[in-house]
């Protein structure tokens, strides 16, 4: 099975936290603010060859119900995968979402608006049969964009 190497490939580039509304009454889910991040990655050569090269691609996180009256205040936070069972993160690679199981995700506050995050992750390749499962880790800065859509 092949092996992407993300932690030799893999440069991350500034990225963006967002909140935002939703509710479904069908499934009994009223109004909730949820959470997500997106860590784009600079476009890298994964060595699978049924996909054009190089990939673009960023780890998504979302769903994250993390119960905050100032969305903002993620300071201190970690948003690791157990402690948001039903929050959803990927990576799209090889024409597949990759399935993410953070161990850590660590939200610092650099200045207002603006946090470094500092990740350990197992990417779960062989979900999607793209490639061996890899551990993975990496630190970028991501600003806090604010809650979208809320009208």
């Amino acid at each position: 099975m092949d092996v992407i190497d993300l932690q030799s490939k893999a440069v991350p580039n500034r990225g963006k936290i967002e909140a935002y509304w939703f509710e479904n009454e069908n499934i009994g889910l009223p109004r909730t603010l949820f959470h997500r991040l997106y860590l784009p990655l600079e476009p890298m050569n994964t060595g699978l060859d049924y996909v054009a090269q190089p990939e673009t691609t960023e780890i998504c996180y979302e769903w994250l119900k993390l119960g905050l009256e100032d969305p903002s205040a993620l300071d201190g936070m970690n948003l690791n995968s157990a402690s948001y069972p039903d929050a959803e993160a990927s990576i799209y690679v090889g024409a597949a979402h990759n399935p993410i199981d953070f161990e850590q995700l660590m939200v610092q506050e650099i200045e207002q608006g603006l946090f470094k995050i500092t990740a350990e992750m197992t990417v779960l390749f062989e979900f999607e049969g793209v490639a061996q499962n890899e551990r993975f880790s990496l630190q970028v800065e991501a600003s806090f964009e604010g809650v979208i859509g809320d009208d």
